[in-house]
């Protein structure tokens, strides 16, 4: 049993039981609270670049953050192996730049025919930091808490970091095959990577977590396209809907990151995808707007998800749960509630027990 969360076992079918598509008592939902613990022997350390590539910094941190979060309902403890978003592009020649909030990368590459040239090097420093680290928080874990992993995703985007945004689109027009080539060449290191990651972690923990903490008994794995809010329907069929499917190939749930509105013209691309098992809606540069934040204006959306046999993972407000589960469909839903407190955070789950299925 884990001194982070108690119910384990109960979430963990619970999971098994929404994936699997079973009956289940009540709606899957990731509740979180902080815990103030006055007694608390770990202090957080900011110093960068430490708190992201320093084991002793890192593992106190990620002891810090996780007695000082409730994780309630099917929110599971996670040690979230992130040097950056995106670190991935590091371990095809990006250098990071490391700073207190989050890590930026610039291009790399001069042109697509550069990066057609490039091999990938299995002793990177980077992509062996990232092995090293994994395997220690999962060596160290002991029942406690999940291990993310990850690999090399979301190819498109990648290429697009590697060479910039604007080479990548001319060479759409341009260059369609030789980017195709180059497409599908990342995405076997893709496969390489996660299955790496995947070997490493298969023997301590119970089941699978990647960065967006959707527990699996089996392989699950996040991808997306941020690039496609530039792109018509057609060219992301052309050129992304491969490189989900690719990602997807050798796992068993396939979850998405749909990032802003602007990306819904492509919905109906997405929900073909037979593997995909839950759509995540985040709206994007808007999202402190009240309008674009409150999920009850997105119903239409989410009920176009659901229609079609996925799941959506919405971010809900507590004031706006009750609300928001008497719109849709409970069973094809994956709520992620953040409260104030532990015992607001309590309440929310009493409340989804009442509202059953």
């Amino acid at each position: 049993m884990s001194v982070y969360k108690p119910d384990w076992q109960e979430a963990r079918l619970r999971m098994i039981n929404w994936l699997e598509g079973k009956g289940n008592d009540r709606v899957v939902a990731s509740v979180t609270s902080p815990i103030f613990r006055g007694n608390s022997q770990k202090t957080y350390i900011s110093d960068v670049p430490a708190k992201y590539v320093d084991y002793k910094t890192v593992f106190n941190n990620l002891d810090h953050s996780l007695e000082h979060v409730f994780w309630g309902a099917e929110a599971f403890p996670l040690h979230l192996v992130s040097l950056g978003p995106m670190f991935h592009q590091t371990f095809l020649g990006s250098e990071p730049n490391f700073s207190p909030t989050t890590t930026w990368y610039e291009p790399c590459y001069e042109s697509l025919d550069e990066l057609a040239d490039f091999e990938f090097d299995r002793n990177n420093c980077w992509w062996k930091l990232v092995k090293e680290m994994v395997t220690r928080s999962a060596q160290r874990s002991n029942g406690r808490y999940l291990t993310s992993i990850g690999g090399i995703v979301a190819i498109i985007d990648t290429i697009a970091g590697l060479i910039g945004n604007e080479k990548l689109l001319l060479a759409m027009t341009d260059e369609p095959d030789k980017l195709k080539a180059v497409r599908d060449r990342i995405a076997a290191w893709g496969k390489e990577t996660y299955d790496d990651l995947y070997a490493i972690t298969k023997d301590y923990s119970d089941g699978t977590i990647d960065w967006m903490g959707i527990w699996s008994p089996q392989k699950v794995c996040t991808t997306q396209c941020d690039l496609s809010v530039m792109i018509s329907p057609e060219m992301f069929r052309d050129y992304v809907l491969e490189d989900i499917e690719s990602s997807y190939a050798s796992v068993d749930y396939g979850i998405y990151h749909l990032d802003g509105e602007e990306q819904i013209r492509h919905l109906d691309i997405l929900l073909s995808i037979e593997k995909l098992k839950l759509i995540q809606w985040v709206p994007s540069s808007k999202v402190n707007m009240p309008v674009y934040e409150d999920p009850l204006n997105w119903i239409k959306l989410f009920k176009q998800i659901q229609d079609a046999g996925k799941s959506v993972l919405i971010y809900c407000p507590p004031e706006r749960v009750h609300e928001l589960l008497q719109k849709i469909a409970k069973d094809k839903v994956f709520l992620n509630v953040n409260c104030r407190d532990e015992k607001s955070a309590r309440q929310i789950i009493i409340e989804l027990e009442q509202l059953g299925i």
